[in-house]
């Protein structure tokens, strides 16, 4: 493995609350041979719920979050192909991040166990 996909909540507790974190979720975002790369999706879904109420975080975001991660590119072309994955995982953020991770042939660092239903390998 050469690179993750970080989930949005994996990079939240990263900046924010690493007690969230397991001890092997830790161990991934610090290796420092790992490229973490985010998708800017992962921004949009927490400045859009940071601006419910649903999250507290800084409203320079998409700056602390660029810092820590490489940011994918998001284009047409991803998001049509999210749009067309087969339906087991309704979040249309979530789709994006697994269309990164098979267009880009990424493993996702998350909690979420729908990814896998996509044939998505998952960092462990």
């Amino acid at each position: 493995m050469t690179g993750i996909l970080v989930d949005t909540h994996i990079a939240l507790w990263a900046l924010g609350d690493t007690r969230q974190l397991t001890a092997r979720e830790r161990e991934l975002l610090t290796d420092r041979t790992l490229k973490r790369w985010l998708s800017p999706m992962s921004v949009w879904e927490a400045a859009i719920k940071r601006e419910t109420g649903r999250l507290r975080a800084p409203r320079a975001l998409a700056t602390v979050l660029a810092h820590e991660f490489t940011l994918l590119a998001v284009d047409a072309e991803l998001l049509e192909a999210s749009a067309e994955l087969p339906r087991h995982h309704g979040d249309p953020f979530d789709r994006v991040l697994i269309a990164h991770a098979i267009r880009d042939d990424l493993e996702v660092l998350t909690r979420d166990s729908v990814f896998s239903s996509y044939g998505v390998r998952l960092a462990r």
